[in-house]
This record gives structure tokens, C-alpha cells and sequence, in this order.
């Protein structure tokens, strides 16, 4: 025998249409007492004229209070279901169940059964509806934590923020953990009691910052960034709040992490080392006005300058005079702007030079070394300045080739008036240094033996030649030989 049937006096009566939709959907889901409530409103509709349509008659029959029934028709309004037209006397429109029932993913009602429950338990502030239901839900399974431990999370968001606390608060943090691998019972309890601990130590910067808001996830990031990316601790974080607070206005969280930022890029992690950036402010404003005169460039405001070059060149090692000796360098050798002068820092840094007599010494050998170069150009006949090609040839022949003057001075002999002469002169250079001749004697011996055999080349070309050979079978008797070189 079936369990449920129509009765002829229903069919003969009239009937209640409920879309298949909502018995899936909302069903699992919904409240008893909102179950409750939206059945009779809808029985109600039927005879919306009827001397018992009041709310009254709601309660009597329902059992229940008007404040929950307004709760009740509060939370079908969230779904769309139904209109509050006026409150008071309470009046309500229904609306069309298959224009407004949300495509909602089908929940397994008997799984989530007591988890449904227990969140609705915790969050007493507020009816939870179905799509907030499945958000819940659909976070459990993407992350794969079980219902009560998350749970745990929604329990400590209610004890923070209330128990009328918004879903996406609840969703955020649960995210944040789980990306940071807190999914189970054991770290998510490790997780609160850091953060109670973690929320006493905010509460004493909030109120150094005279802040007078709520606190949030996003406070605790920025001031878990603050303490174990950058390193500064408590005391640090709140004299540097005090400080600031006391001279600016409306000064908030989001200033005090870019200052703090900024701070932890110029290794600077102690209020004193702060302060004493700080005090210091003028004379760094100072010199990186003077380096720019010395570049020959100009900067109405030098403040990034300072934090992006000034200060990293001081924390090398560097100090006011060695960096305007460096930028009267860059100067004279072409270099006209700060990212050059960069490259010049980081290459006298690799070398260990950093003070002025170090740097000073180092520019003097780079000097000699330009002036000797410009002794070779001129004895090649080449009237121009010289460049990075010049220097990088010298430096192959004296600190790779180990060659001396007398080698490189018989060189420039052998290459004088040819074309291409610093070429020409390399290109000798190297075939020595190949040949394994390392003296001058060695250099002038292979030089002359080169130069009798080309000699005899010479005679014996021209003696086959007389003999009537055709110009290309005599090239191409002696084409070895013409690869002789000097």
C-alpha cells in the first residue's frame, strides 16, 4: 500500500503546485520552521481573501513567534522566492518558483545532514540558505577537509567577528589556511591559538595607530608579513606606529606596511637604524643631488633614487666621497645616467674596491692603461679616442697573452700603415700566442723564416710562370704555400 497518495477530496478541492526543483534542491537543506512557513504561506495564497490569511493564524498554527516567521519569509526572500511588501502590518507577495530557484549543485543530504545542523548551530545570527550551503560544501570537497574541521574554522570566525558573520569572510579565511596546508583538526587548532596569541600582539599596534576599527585577516597578514618575512619585531613595529601616528593624521595599517616594506628593501630592520635613516634624511637628499650633478643629469625628486640607489650603494660599503669619485668616473668615460653608475658600483664591488684610496688607485691604472692604448693608436696612424674594442684587445695581449712592450712595440712595427692597423695588429698578436712564442727573439727568428719562405714562394712562382703554366694552374700549385703568414 502506498505511503502517500492523493485523496479525492484533495484532487476535487484544488491542489498546490511546488516545483520538482525546489523538493531537490531546497529540500535537503532548508530549515524546518522556513519549510514550514513558505507550505502555508503558499496554502494561504490560495485563498488570499480568507479571514484567517494573518499572522496570527500563522502562529497558532505553526507554533511559532512572529519574529521567527519574519525570519523565516527573510530568508525565502534572499532566495528570490518570495517579496516582503510591508512589515508592518506584514504583508507578503510570492513569487514564481521556476523564474527564481538558483541552479544550485544537488546536495547529498544525508552525508551533510548534521553538518548542516551544526554550521546553522554556530551561525546563529542569521538563517544560512541553500547557495551559501553549497559554497560550504563545495569548498569541503575541492580542499578535502572533513565537515567538523571546518566547522572549527566557521567557529573561529564567529568568535571574531560575530554570529551574523558574512559567508565570504568565513570562505576567505578557510582558503588562506588551506593554501598554507591547515586543513586538519590538529593544525587548525595550532593555527587559533597562534592567532589568539597573534591578535594581543595587533591589538597593542592597533591601538599604537589609534585605530579604531575591526581587525581582519588581511591585519593579521600584513602583520604576520611584517614579523616573520621582513623581522621586526613588536617593539620596533609599535615605536614606529607611535612615531608616525603622532605627526600624521588617519594613519592606518596599509601606510604603516608600505613604510615597513620600504624599511625591509633598504635593510633597515631596527627603530634605530629608522631613525637614524630618518636624521639623515637631508644629507642623503644632499648626495644624490650632487651624484646627479657630477652625471650631468637632474631629478626634481631624488626620494626613489635614494631608496633604489643611494642606500644599496651605502650598504655595500660605499661612502659619500667614493660614490661622487665613481660618478666623476662614469662622467669622464661617457656613462650619463644612475643605471650606469649602477653597473660601475656592482664592478668596482666585485673587485673589493669601495673606499676612495682603493677606487682612487684602481682609476689610476685605468688611466695609464688609456694612455698607453692611445701611444698604440697613434703609432698606427689612428687619430680617435679610445674605446671599449681598444681596451678589450690590450687587456687579451698583456693580462691573457702575457706579452710585454718589446713584443706589442714589434707588433705595431709590422702593422703600421696596413689597413685596419689595430686589427691587422691583434690578428699577429694572436697567431704568436697560437704558435706557443713567448720571447721577442723567438717572435723575430719565426718572423724571419716566414719571410724566406715566402721569399722562395715568390721565386718559384715566377719561375713556373716563365715555363708557360697558365696563371690558374700556378695558383693552384701554390695555393698551400700562400697560406704562410706572418
Amino acid at each position: 500500500m502506498a505511503f502517500c497518495k492523493y485523496s479525492s477530496s484533495l484532487i476535487n478541492s484544488g491542489t498546490i503546485s511546488i516545483d520538482t526543483k525546489f523538493l531537490n534542491d531546497y529540500l535537503p537543506i532548508v530549515p524546518e520552521n522556513c519549510l514550514k512557513v513558505y507550505l502555508f504561506g503558499l496554502l494561504k495564497c490560495q485563498n488570499s481573501a480568507g479571514y484567517d490569511n494573518t499572522i496570527e493564524n500563522f502562529e497558532n498554527v505553526l507554533g511559532l513567534t512572529k519574529e521567527e516567521i519574519i525570519k523565516a519569509f527573510l530568508y525565502w526572500q534572499d532566495q528570490n522566492l518570495v517579496q516582503i511588501i510591508e512589515t508592518d502590518p506584514l504583508e507578503i507577495r510570492y513569487l514564481p518558483q521556476k523564474d527564481n530557484l538558483r541552479n544550485l549543485k544537488k546536495i547529498d543530504s544525508k552525508k551533510y545532514a548534521s553538518f548542516i545542523t551544526e554550521i546553522q548551530e554556530i551561525i546563529t545570527g542569521r538563517q544560512i540558505n541553500p547557495n551559501e550551503f553549497y559554497k560550504y560544501i563545495d569548498f569541503i570537497e575541492t580542499y578535502n577537509i572533513l565537515p567538523c574541521d571546518f566547522n572549527m574554522i566557521v567557529k573561529y570566525c564567529v568568535d571574531k567577528k560575530g554570529d551574523s558573520i558574512n559567508c565570504n569572510y568565513i570562505l576567505t579565511v578557510a582558503k588562506v589556511w588551506a593554501d598554507e596546508g591547515i586543513r586538519t583538526a590538529e593544525k587548525i587548532e595550532e593555527k587559533i591559538e597562534s592567532l589568539t596569541l597573534l591578535t594581543s600582539d595587533i591589538s597593542v599596534v592597533a591601538k599604537a595607530l589609534k585605530f579604531k576599527g575591526n581587525l581582519s585577516i588581511e591585519h593579521q597578514q600584513m602583520y604576520e608579513k611584517w614579523t616573520k618575512a621582513f623581522g621586526f619585531n613588536l617593539n620596533n613595529i609599535v615605536s614606529l606606529a607611535k612615531k608616525v601616528s603622532a605627526k600624521t593624521k588617519n594613519f592606518s595599517f596599509e601606510l604603516l606596511d608600505k613604510m615597513l616594506t620600504k624599511y625591509y628593501e633598504l635593510k633597515l630592520l631596527s627603530f634605530a637604524e629608522i631613525e637614524e635613516y630618518e636624521a639623515n634624511k637631508e644629507d642623503l637628499i644632499s648626495l644624490a643631488k650632487e651624484i646627479n650633478r657630477a652625471l650631468g643629469v637632474y631629478y626634481e625628486s631624488v626620494e626613489n633614487e635614494i631608496e633604489t640607489y643611494i642606500m644599496p650603494w651605502l650598504n655595500k660599503g660605499f661612502n659619500e666621497k667614493s660614490l661622487l669619485q665613481i660618478a666623476n668616473f662614469c662622467f669622464k668615460t661617457n656613462i650619463r645616467t644612475l643605471d650606469g653608475m649602477e653597473e660601475a658600483v656592482q664592478k668596482f664591488y666585485k673587485k673589493g674596491l669601495v673606499s676612495v684610496s682603493s677606487i682612487d688607485s684602481h682609476l689610476s691604472e685605468v688611466v695609464a692603461i688609456d694612455n698607453r692604448i692611445k701611444d698604440i693608436l697613434h703609432r698606427l696612424g689612428i687619430e680617435r679616442r679610445v674605446n671599449s674594442f681598444d681596451r678589450s684587445f690590450y687587456r687579451t695581449w698583456t693580462y691573457s697573452y702575457k706579452f710585454g712592450d718589446g713584443i706589442i712595440d714589434y707588433a705595431l712595427e709590422l702593422s703600421s700603415g696596413k689597413l685596419n692597423a689595430m686589427q691587422y695588429a691583434n690578428a699577429i698578436i694572436t697567431s704568436w700566442f697560437d704558435m706557443g712564442l713567448k720571447t721577442l727573439d723567438e717572435i723575430k727568428n719565426q718572423t724571419k723564416t716566414v719571410q724566406t719562405k715566402k721569399q722562395t714562394v715568390n721565386f718559384e712562382r715566377k719561375s713556373f710562370s716563365s715555363r708557360n703554366y697558365s696563371e690558374e694552374e700556378v695558383n693552384a700549385l701554390f695555393a698551400n704555400l700562400d697560406e704562410i703568414t706572418i
